[in-house]
């Protein structure tokens, strides 16, 4: 049975560099997309209070995407969850440059490897949601590596958003590598 070391010829444990050059290498025909309704379980709680009323909860949020590689199962992708729970408009110069301009929340990419959490970044749904972009560091979040853009598409195609290069090419990033 293929496994990732074999596709890789990797000799011992996976590091993080191999992890990340599978992923950016790899085409959307690599993942399946589990497109059921249902729980991803990938989930964030976190508490809060109320000191007025004295009233305590817990908060609930998860990733609603989900993909597995296909050659290897111990590495899946979920994504979806915003990056914090506020609701709030953002606002991005670049995003102007849409129909709708609004970006409405960061979203977060996590990446496991044998279910274990280790990688995440942060990109963005544009244009009232009917495209994905990185986001990077940097002034406006522009600032991006060549992961950050091949994780961009590929959540692009994964999710069939279409039109990634379009959404891409209005926006001035800036490559770094």
């Amino acid at each position: 049975m293929p496994n990732i070391n074999d596709h890789f010829e990797i000799e011992g444990p996976m590091t993080l560099d191999e992890l990340r050059t599978l992923v950016a290498d790899s085409t959307v025909g690599d993942w399946r997309r589990i497109r059921k309704s249902g729980p991803t379980y990938r989930d964030r709680f976190g508490p809060w209070s109320s000191p007025a009323d004295g009233t305590l909860g817990v908060d609930h949020d998860s990733h609603v995407e989900l993909a597995v590689y296909r050659p290897d199962i111990d590495l899946t992708i979920a994504y979806g969850m915003a990056e914090d729970q506020a609701d709030r408009d953002l606002s991005f110069a670049w995003s102007d440059s849409f129909p709708d301009s609004k970006i409405r929340e960061i979203s977060l990419v996590d990446f496991f490897w044998r279910g274990s959490l280790v990688d995440r970044l942060n990109y963005v749904y544009v244009d009232g949601g009917r495209g994905i972009l990185p986001l990077g560091d940097g002034h406006q979040g522009l600032r991006i590596t060549g992961y950050e853009l091949a994780v961009a598409r590929l959540l692009s195609d994964i999710g069939d958003y279409g039109e990634f290069e379009r959404y891409y090419s209005s926006v001035p990033f800036e490559l770094q590598d």
